[in-house]
């Protein structure tokens, strides 16, 4: 029985010189453990909250876009579901989660300067294709110059020819 207290005595002072403590074999877990919660949840939860809150914050008339990507405007809002008007008179009922974001109005004002202005030039372009009166009639017509010319197409068929019962073309060959 000596033999077994020495060596557990033996451990025991290893142990204490060279000042093994448990805390500090736990200590890379607790490390990686904190570095999860400031690098993945915690922004996560961030942007939870951010969703539920605009999800909230949603009024008729604005205009969203849903997790699909659907754009439409809101037309009512009830406790869990939103109607969302996706045509003009076209209703569709979505739950309040699948709004994905709220789209700004400001947004849609710009693109319709831009469509003005599209129609703005189309306009001018199409008051500079307008046909002249008299000789400057002719000049215009003149300088116009047609981008294909004109082919004519000639059909190559052949007439069908019938066969009649137990008779053979002389070209091919009766199948088995």
């Amino acid at each position: 029985m000596q033999g077994n207290t020495t060596l557990t005595a033996l451990t025991h002072v290893t142990a204490a010189k060279s000042g093994s403590n448990p805390l500090v074999s736990l200590l890379p877990l607790i490390l990686i453990v904190v570095v999860f919660y400031f690098l993945l949840i915690r922004p996560q939860r961030k942007r939870q909250q951010q969703q539920a809150q605009l999800q909230n914050q949603i009024e008729p008339g604005q205009r969203v876009m849903t997790t699909a990507g659907m754009l439409a405007t809101v037309a009512a809002v009830e406790d869990d579901a939103i109607i969302l008007e996706i045509a003009p008179g076209v209703e569709a009922r979505f739950v309040k989660q699948a709004i994905g974001q709220v789209l700004d109005d400001s947004i849609d004002e710009d693109e319709e300067e831009e469509t003005e202005e599209v129609d703005e030039v189309e306009e001018t372009e199409a008051a500079a294709e307008e046909p002249k009166s008299g000789a400057d009639a002719e000049v215009a017509q003149d300088d116009i110059e047609p981008k294909t010319e004109a082919k004519t197409v000639v059909d190559d068929t052949k007439p069908a020819e019938t066969v009649k019962d137990g008779e053979q073309k002389a070209d091919k060959k009766p199948s088995a």
